[in-house]
């Protein structure tokens, strides 16, 4: 599920990215055509600015998630230069009585 909404919220940003150039472009040009007035304030191309740093952050957050979720998963973490194979993350259990007999 994660993996569809980094894609979607990416493709998201990149359209509303498209977008705002696409309207600051025209309104250099003096053809603003996007520019709608609301009870609030205007929906133009800082929104759609707005937008796309909304949408990469939400890709952002959720591909460093994930990244980090399966690195938990996997298992694969490294002690001292050697990997664990027991299943044990570092510094639990028999390992952290080895470490702490080393040290006294």
């Amino acid at each position: 599920m994660r993996k569809y909404i980094i894609t979607w919220s990416y493709w998201a940003g990149t359209v509303c990215a498209a977008m705002a150039l696409l309207t600051r472009s025209l309104d250099m040009l003096g053809l603003n055509f996007f520019d709608f007035n609301t009870r609030g304030s205007g929906i133009g191309y800082h929104s759609l600015m707005d937008g796309t740093l909304f949408f990469y952050a939400i890709s952002a957050g959720n591909a460093c998630y994930e990244w980090f979720i399966s690195r938990e998963e996997a298992g694969d973490r490294v002690q001292d230069g050697h990997a664990r194979t027991d299943g044990q993350s570092p510094g639990t259990g028999a390992s952290r009585e080895v470490l702490s007999n080393t040290e006294t």
